[in-house]
């Protein structure tokens, strides 16, 4: 996975999770089936114990449009609360560090408050 800063979407991985994930929306997917179909494409995260590299992505994507699941939501919080998928940061250096542990904070609180409104995509 390959990091170019240290926003949630920063990185190759959670990249690639927010935007396959608004792909389902866009096609029309409903909201359970695109979760779904998702967590199914990124299982092998999950398999490699890098389960927060999938959860916290897809709850930040999922909270921009007002569609965060329940149990997205949970288990995002269980990995920032644990400090889980820290160690690409932990590598660039102490700065990098606590600068995403500062955005998966600002992400713990979104998380939290109240979810913003459900927003529509365009039709294909």
């Amino acid at each position: 996975m390959g990091a170019w800063g240290t926003g949630i979407f920063a990185n190759d991985t959670a990249a690639d999770v927010r935007d396959e994930y608004f792909e389902y929306l866009e096609d029309e997917v409903p909201d359970e089936e695109a979760t779904r179909r998702l967590i199914d494409s990124f299982a092998y995260l999950l398999r490699e114990d890098n389960a927060a590299e999938l959860w916290v992505p897809l709850a930040a994507a999922q909270f921009q449009v007002g569609r965060l699941d329940g149990q997205v939501k949970a288990a995002a919080l269980a990995a920032i609360d644990e400090g889980s998928g820290l160690d690409l940061w932990e590598e660039a250096g102490p700065d990098e560090l606590a600068e995403r542990v500062a955005a998966l904070q600002e992400l713990r609180g979104q998380l939290t408050g109240p979810q913003p409104a459900r927003k529509t995509f365009p039709t294909p």
